[in-house]
This record gives C-alpha cells, sequence and structure tokens, in this order.
C-alpha cells in the first residue's frame, strides 16, 4: 500500500507543508523547532533529502507555492507530486543540445535505473523537464513544464532512454526551443523525445510551441499516442526514425490533432533503402491542418497526413487533413501498406520501389505517380479523386482501378498490366480521357467514360493486348482512336459521340492489326454522320453485331 511520507522536522512540514501520515501505524512522529523562517532562494537540497529518506511506495506531496530548484534525483519507488510550480535554477554553465550529446546533465528531475514511481508537476525548465535512463514503470501525469523560448539549441522537455512502461498522460510541454524563423531551417527541442524505449504510451497531452518536432522516437517499439494535441512545432508533429538493428515494430498513433507544425503531421522515415522495415502501425482517426508552412512560406516538408519511407505492414485510416503544402500521403519504397478512407485537399504521391500499395475508399484532390515508380501491386479502389498524374515509363506489375470517381486525363504508358473496372471517369483535358501509349495487357470494363474536350479512349500500336468491354463511353469527338493496336476487342460498349460535325466518326481505326468489333452500339449526333466507324490505311477487323443510332433530340442515349 503506498504511504504519505512521515516528517519529523517541524520547520518542513510548515515551510514545505507536506502532507504526512503514515497509514496505520499507530506511532506518532516527534517535532523538532526550528529556527529557520524563511524560505531560501535553493530548495533543491530539502526536497532531494525528503526523496532520499523516502521509502519505497512513499509519496512526497509538495505545497502550493514557488520552489527553486537546480536538479533532483528520483529513487525508486518514491513518487513526487507538487501543486505548487518549480522554477529551474538557471545552470552556472551553459549547455547547448548537439547530436552527439541530446540530453542535459541539468534536468529538472533525473532518475537512473529507477522503478515504480510517479510525478506531478508544474515547472518552468532550462534542462529537461523529466530525464530517465534505463527507468520502468513511471507515470508522469498532470503535468505543466514550460522551456526556454530564447534557446537556440534547446534540450527536450521528457527525454527517455532506454526505459519501459512508461505513461506519459495529460501533461503540458511547450517552449522548449526558439520559435522557428525561416522555412530553410530549424532550431532544436523537442516535447517528447525517445530514444531506444519500449511500451510506452502518450496520451492526451498538449505539446506546443518547441523548436523541433512534437514528440520524436527513435529506434523504439510498441508505442501508442492517442488524442494528443500536437501544434506550433517547428519541425514535425511526431517524427519517428530508425536505429540500425531494427527494433522498430508496433505504432498506433490515433485520434490525434496535428496542426500548424512547420513540417510533416507524421513523419516515418527509414532511411536505410536495402531494408524494409515491418513497422507493424496502425495511424487512424488523426485531424492535421496548417502544417509545414513557416510565416506563410512553404517549408521542404509538410505532409497532412503521413510521409512514409522504407516501410510495410502499415494501415492509414480514417484520417482528415486541411491545408498543408505537401502531399497528403507520401509513400516511397513501401510494401503492405492499406490508405482506407481518408479525406484530403491535397494529393496522394506514390514514388520509389513499391510492393503492395492498396488505396481504398479514399478522397484526395489528386493521385500523383512519379516517373521512378516501380510498384508489384497498386491498387485503387472506390475513391473520389480530382486529378490523376500517371507519368511515362513507371513499371508496375498490375495496376488497378475499381470503381473509382476519377477526373482529368489519365496517361498509361508503363510496362505491366491494367485493370480499368466500373469507374466513373470525366474529363475536360486537351488530352481526352485515357490515353493508353504502352501497356502489356489491359481489360476496360463496366466504365462511364466521358470528355468533352477531346477523345475519350485513344489506344496506341504499342498498347498491347487490350480489351474495351461494356463501357458506356461518351465524347464531343471521337469516343475510341485505335492506332493499331495488336488484337484490339471493343466488345458491347455503348458510345456516343454528340458533336455536330457529321465528317466526325465514332470510332476511327488507323491500320488495324486483327481488330475485334463485336455488339457495339453507336449513338451519333442529332445528324448522322456520314459513318459511324472509319478505318485508315490497312489491317484486319473482325465485325460482328454493330448497331447505329441517333441521339434523342435532348441528347440522351
Amino acid at each position: 500500500m503506498n504511504r504519505l511520507l512521515a516528517v519529523t522536522l517541524f520547520f518542513l512540514s510548515m515551510v514545505l507543508n507536506f502532507h504526512t501520515g503514515l497509514g496505520q501505524e499507530k506511532k506518532k512522529t516527534k517535532s523538532v523547532q526550528t529556527k529557520r523562517t524563511k524560505i531560501e532562494d535553493d530548495d533543491t537540497r530539502f526536497i532531494q533529502s525528503l526523496i532520499d529518506k523516502a521509502k519505497p511506495g512513499d509519496t512526497i506531496k509538495l505545497a502550493k507555492r514557488i520552489y527553486h530548484v537546480r536538479s533532483l534525483q528520483l529513487k525508486s519507488g518514491v513518487s513526487v507530486h507538487t501543486l505548487g510550480t518549480l522554477k529551474q535554477i538557471k545552470p552556472d554553465s551553459a549547455e547547448n543540445f548537439t547530436m552527439g550529446k541530446q540530453y542535459s546533465e541539468h534536468p529538472l528531475f533525473y532518475g537512473n535505473k529507477v522503478k515504480g514511481l510517479s510525478l506531478r508537476f508544474n515547472a518552468f525548465t532550462y534542462g529537461e523537464a523529466v530525464r530517465l535512463d534505463n527507468a520502468e514503470n513511471i507515470t508522469i501525469q498532470d503535468v505543466v513544464a514550460f522551456g526556454d523560448s530564447t534557446k537556440l539549441y534547446s534540450f527536450s522537455g521528457i527525454y527517455l532512454f532506454r526505459s519501459k512502461n512508461i505513461n506519459i498522460e495529460n501533461a503540458e510541454l511547450a517552449y522548449y526551443g526558439m520559435p522557428r524563423k525561416s522555412p530553410n531551417y530549424y532550431q532544436r527541442g523537442t516535447g517528447i523525445r525517445l530514444q531506444t524505449c519500449s511500451d510506452v504510451t502518450i496520451n492526451e497531452n498538449r505539446i506546443h510551441h518547441n523548436g523541433e518536432n512534437g514528440v520524436f522516437l527513435h529506434s523504439c517499439a510498441n508505442i501508442t499516442l492517442n488524442r494528443n494535441k500536437i501544434s506550433h512545432n517547428g519541425m514535425s508533429g511526431i517524427q519517428v526514425a530508425f536505429g540500425s538493428v531494427g527494433l522498430e515494430n508496433t505504432y498506433q498513433i490515433t485520434n490525434n490533432l496535428i496542426f500548424a507544425n512547420a513540417a510533416d503531421a507524421i513523419d516515418i522515415n527509414n532511411p536505410d533503402i536495402s531494408r524494409q522495415i515491418n513497422l507493424a502501425a496502425l495511424i487512424e482517426g488523426n485531424t492535421s491542418y496548417d502544417n509545414g508552412w513557416v510565416k506563410g512560406e512553404k517549408t521542404r516538408d509538410g505532409s497532412g497526413i503521413a510521409t512514409l519511407v522504407g516501410l510495410k505492414n502499415i494501415m492509414v485510416r480514417n484520417n482528415k487533413s486541411n491545408r498543408s503544402n505537401r502531399p497528403a500521403v507520401y509513400l516511397r519504397d513501401c510494401d503492405a501498406v492499406q490508405v482506407i478512407n481518408n479525406n484530403a485537399d491535397n494529393f496522394a504521391e506514390i514514388v520509389g520501389s513499391q510492393g503492395q500499395i492498396h488505396l481504398y475508399k479514399n478522397t484526395f484532390a489528386g493521385l500523383r505517380l512519379l516517373s521512378d515508380l516501380k510498384a508489384k501491386k497498386l491498387m485503387l479502389d472506390s475513391n473520389n479523386i480530382r486529378y490523376l498524374a500517371i507519368p511515362n515509363g513507371i513499371m508496375v506489375d498490375s495496376l488497378v482501378f475499381l470503381a473509382n470517381d476519377l477526373k482529368g486525363n489519365i496517361n498509361v504508358n508503363m510496362s505491366g498490366q491494367l485493370i480499368f473496372k466500373d469507374n466513373v471517369l470525366s474529363s475536360s483535358s486537351p488530352r481526352g480521357g485515357i490515353s493508353l501509349w504502352k501497356v502489356n495487357g489491359a481489360v476496360l470494363s463496366g466504365n462511364e467514360i466521358s470528355a468533352n474536350k477531346s477523345d475519350a479512349l485513344y489506344v496506341h500500336n504499342e498498347a498491347m493486348n487490350v480489351v474495351i468491354e461494356a463501357n458506356k463511353i461518351r465524347s464531343s469527338t471521337v469516343c475510341i482512336k485505335d492506332a493499331g493496336s495488336q488484337q484490339l476487342k471493343i466488345i458491347k460498349n455503348t458510345l456516343a459521340s454528340d458533336t455536330s460535325n457529321r465528317s466526325t466518326s465514332t470510332l476511327i481505326s488507323t491500320n488495324p492489326k486483327d481488330l475485334t468489333l463485336s455488339n457495339n452500339t453507336y449513338y451519333l449526333g442529332e445528324k448522322e454522320a456520314e459513318r459511324a466507324v472509319e478505318f485508315e490505311g490497312e489491317g484486319t477487323v473482325f465485325i460482328d453485331g454493330e448497331t447505329h443510332k441517333l441521339f434523342t433530340p435532348d441528347g440522351n442515349n
């Protein structure tokens, strides 16, 4: 059973106002009067003596007043709770954060190999508010800790090293480091910094106005960040970094509000291209906005939902993002990533060497595939995407579009196979609806495709083994233009050219190479064109069951 520290000196009872008592013990403590009647400038020795004399299970409670403290050494099993404010005395020698020395010699609370205690306090600090090395079973709760906002190379608010079973809850950590001044560089100072830790829960905290990241995690495992409010930090809201031995796994980043940070909302970046980290991460229910800006200027980073690099086994689900300067979701060199039911006013961007990527029921301003993309399977299912950018030369073994609502031109010039099924595509691009320049096999079926400024569907002679079946295709000019694709099959489609130009045909084939036309219905303009289907050059065509009709007067077909 936890018991409160018995204070045997009267001046401690009067000046520090500790809550005393020993549970069920009957023996009474003896009080001794002292001449000390004023609060000195340095309370470190007195509070430290209480920690040192306490036994495991004791809780030291400090009354509501201001305490001036240098650095306090924690003791296993001894908790410290204060209603007052701890003001750290400025160290005699200046210290700066460096990559070689990421911790202070003068934290407010320091614990090495401590276990089984809790901390509750309000503080202003120059070093960390809490620094723990090789600690376990620690709770940091109901804390307010403000750092030095004038410091260029600040230490963190909370720094944990090789620690486990840590709970950080309902803490406010702010002003550790100078505010970021430029979009081109940043200062040091992080709200919570973890290195080589495991089983850490970070819940319902407010982490804001720190020089660098809100939360930084390096070489950590089994981490939960839930319902935190992370804002106005000089780099990413949450950043996950990686060591060399592959400790990182099992991350749950859920229901956080992440906004006005100068870089990404969530940045999980494994720079080692020789391996993909099986992170087993869930990124769900987060809301972000206004990330990636410094005083209205764009920084080089700023993903709205997440930047994911060199990872596999990731679920990105039910997140929302607005007004970020970089892609909402950025994927590079990943595998087994599912992006489901997210809503963002910016692009998703996929680049590098990918395994299997699945985008399902998302709303994005666009999808951008970069020219160096190599992927085993990229599936887009039931998404609302307002613009697609598919460059020449990508290599995708299987590119699958199922039941999406799409806008703009789809340009396919790739090595691999395309499945385009049950989509709605509308294009106002001068390049038309779908341009198949190069593909090793394609099936387009059950789609509604419309283009109002150019041809709805163009098939180049390097597009091999293409089947266009049971689509509704409408264009202000030509519905399908075939440039001599080998063994192109056009079957059971409804093709409507609503042009008033009688010389324009609904389907045009140049030098057809074993072209099959079977059971298609052609709708022409209000005045019947001279011919619905036009052949140019030489070639072979197989025709069966074709039907020509006019539009009705209202333009429906």
